[in-house]
């Protein structure tokens, strides 16, 4: 009779070893599935960032993302002008300024678009003179510059300060796109995208110039989220800068050249 207790209480025991067994294995079954899924998802992205693929996903994702609140008059009225935004400088052979492939190519679709729809062109940042330059040299006059601003952040604000606009066609290439509307927004103008080229293109057959594509998704990403969660220090305020600064070109305007102009492919200056 003694013995039945005993013999019971170790038959718990032991089933009870074996449920914890049953669920240490499970335990590891899981981690072991989460660490497969994990490394093939990490080897996955590594791979795509020398494909087309994560460049086109991110533009994709931050064309998606919601624009602050803006005035009604911005959400109502329809486009007034074209905001050409500056992507950069750079010298060709004879160490003359020019504009690089960025801003040659804002420059290139302002003026398609403004022969399909002639509209005001205003055109913000550092580069607006030679942008200016560039536009008259192909037949287009009424410009408005602003010359001062040397980020996103001061486009907007200064470009708000320089004329009143309530909805604009804003032209600057896809990664730039949406944190530069975000921007015009934030300063009551609402943006109608017109995409400019990149100057190199994505191409299955070329991973380097792929991964320039990526490591450009990247900074836009993360230059998104500081404006998000710590807006730029260096942004100056309108009250900042005075009308005349904004009307005050940096430098000497040099001639553009079609020779100068193949110079430019491999010579460039991101936006900030």
């Amino acid at each position: 009779m003694s013995m039945r207790p005993k013999q019971s209480w170790s038959i718990r025991l032991w089933r009870h070893y074996l449920r914890m067994a049953e669920r240490l294995l499970k335990l590891l079954r899981i981690i072991n599935i989460t660490f497969l899924l994990g490394t093939t998802s990490i080897i996955l992205l590594l791979i795509s960032l020398f494909t087309p693929l994560f460049s086109q996903a991110v533009v994709y994702i931050l064309s998606l993302l919601p624009l602050p609140n803006m005035p009604s008059a911005a959400m109502s009225s329809p486009p007034t002008a074209y905001v050409v935004l500056g992507g950069g400088l750079t010298n060709d052979h004879n160490n003359q300024i020019i504009l690089n492939s960025y801003s040659l190519n804002r420059a290139r679709t302002a003026a398609t678009a403004y022969h399909d729809l002639p509209l005001p062109i205003v055109l913000s940042g550092a580069e607006a003179p030679w942008l200016g330059q560039w536009l008259i040299e192909h037949g287009i006059d009424g410009l408005i510059s602003e010359n001062a601003s040397m980020n996103t952040c001061e486009n907007a604000r200064f470009t708000a300060k320089r004329i009143p606009l309530h909805h604009v066609y804003l032209i600057t290439d896809s990664y730039h796109m949406a944190r530069a509307r975000r921007q015009f927004a934030l300063n009551g103008i609402n943006s109608t995208p017109l995409i400019a080229p990149l100057p190199v293109r994505r191409d299955w057959h070329k991973p380097a110039q792929n991964l320039t594509h990526s490591r450009r998704a990247v900074y836009e990403v993360a230059a998104y989220l500081r404006d998000v969660i710590r807006p730029q220090m260096d942004c100056r305020h309108a009250n900042d800068v005075s009308e005349q600064q904004l009307l005050t070109p940096r430098g000497n305007v040099a001639k553009t050249t079609p020779k100068a102009e193949q110079t430019i492919e491999n010579q460039t200056i991101e936006e900030e």
